[in-house]
């Protein structure tokens, strides 16, 4: 990690991971599943603005 820089979605995602972490330890199970649900929400979002669809061609 040295050299990169750490820019908002990089610290939102680890702190997301650092929360999920936490909360399936603590055994809050509700909170963990809401949790995991947000992040993999949050990097599906990330993954369709940088790469897009892969099928889809703008020849019409």
């Amino acid at each position: 990690m040295v050299g990169e820089k750490l820019n908002t979605e990089k610290i939102v995602g680890i702190g997301l991971v650092a929360a999920l972490i936490a909360a399936i330890f603590l055994g809050m199970n509700e909170l963990a599943m809401s949790i995991a649900s947000g992040l993999v929400g949050y990097m599906g979002g990330k993954a369709e603005k940088r790469g897009g669809d892969i099928n889809d061609n703008h020849s019409n």
